[in-house]
């Protein structure tokens, strides 16, 4: 069985390209595999979410905002894996959609119209996002980056349960380079110890998902 962790910026539309070439491979591929969209909430990922908008990284009001935003749709997608992951994952690529392709801003509105349109329990939903567990799968997912040295959106890590030394880190990748990985025609490199993040981290990092 593999595993592929993907660490994503939930605001970028190179991650949900990502997403889409994981989504795609475990679909394709003959073999079993375990995924997880991780959201990644850093210095470099608000930079580079800046920088992408055109606006000035010194811009230290529109930093923050742009911080308070993506933590906000991170704790959403949370509390909306609580009820699932697949209801979750459905709920991360709506508002993907919503506000990457329909140019939505972020609001209390398109929050509960997506969860709605993703058949979430709303009352329970609306709590869980401003609720501990929330805000601790967000730490968790964030320790997970650090234990496996990752400072950078559209970044994934591949995990065969069957090999237990090392993972491998693919940075910036395209849906041939992972297929090639998976299939094992690319020689690994970026090794990502097992020690560092394995088969029990990936369950770890899956606590209060059902």
């Amino acid at each position: 069985m593999l595993e592929v962790y993907l660490f994503v910026n939930p605001l970028a539309n190179q991650c949900v390209q990502d997403e889409k070439n994981v989504l795609r491979l475990a679909n394709d591929s003959d073999k079993q595999i375990q995924f997880q969209f991780v959201p990644l909430l850093n210095i470099n990922v608000i930079q580079r979410t800046l920088k992408n908008q055109g606006i000035q990284l010194n811009d230290w009001q529109e930093q923050n905002r742009q911080s308070q935003m993506l933590y906000r749709v991170i704790l959403d997608y949370k509390a909306a894996l609580f009820q699932g992951k697949k209801r979750g994952r459905n709920f991360l690529i709506a508002m993907q959609s919503a506000m990457l392709k329909a140019k939505q801003h972020y609001s209390e509105e398109l929050v509960r119209d997506v969860a709605e349109a993703c058949k979430i329990d709303l009352d329970m939903f609306m709590e869980d996002r401003d609720g501990q567990l929330a805000k601790q799968a967000f730490q968790a997912d964030q320790r997970l980056a650090s234990e496996m040295n990752i400072t950078e959106a559209s970044s994934a890590v591949v995990f065969d349960c069957d090999q237990y030394d090392y993972g491998v880190l693919l940075e910036h990748f395209n849906y041939a380079t992972l297929a090639d990985l998976v299939n094992g025609t690319l020689d690994p490199f970026h090794n990502v110890p097992r020690h560092a993040a394995s088969c029990e981290a990936f369950q770890a990092a899956q606590l209060h998902v059902l």
